[in-house]
């Protein structure tokens, strides 16, 4: 197994969910400042991201995770679901991680996303052993 690749697969599931996340806020901020015709107000912006955040940033994981796990599993040379399993998981600790430094709490939904990824990154690694197997 190329620990590596899945470490960082699960370290690009959670930059890649910021940085999509970061891009929208920053075009709202660009169209707030085109609006006022100058400095755009900053009040505003951080409650966008306040309201944005929790919405998006768990559905970008989501969709994020069978999409870079796939990508690990077709790059390794023995390419196997379980590579995509430990992908989700490791994305999945992330996030728990990530929800914990900005003030969240542990809880069994904390369990419950780490399970989602977790298999999502199994179906991203399966659907990519198959797409493999065939070239």
């Amino acid at each position: 197994m190329h620990a590596l690749r899945v470490l960082g697969g699960g370290f690009a599931v959670i930059a890649l969910s910021f940085l999509v996340l970061f891009v929208v806020i920053i075009v709202y901020a660009f169209v707030l400042a085109f609006q006022a015709r100058g400095v755009p107000d900053q009040t505003a912006i951080n409650r966008f991201a306040a309201m944005l955040s929790p919405a998006l940033m768990p559905w970008l994981e989501r969709v994020l995770t069978p999409v870079v796990a796939f990508w690990v599993v077709r790059r390794a040379a023995a390419a196997r679901p379980v590579h995509g399993l430990f992908v989700g998981l490791v994305a999945g600790l992330l996030s728990v991680g990530v929800t914990l430094a900005f003030g969240g709490v542990l809880a069994i939904s904390s369990a419950v996303v780490v399970v989602i990824l977790a298999g999502l990154g199994w179906l991203g690694g399966f659907v990519g052993q198959k797409v493999s197997a065939r070239s």
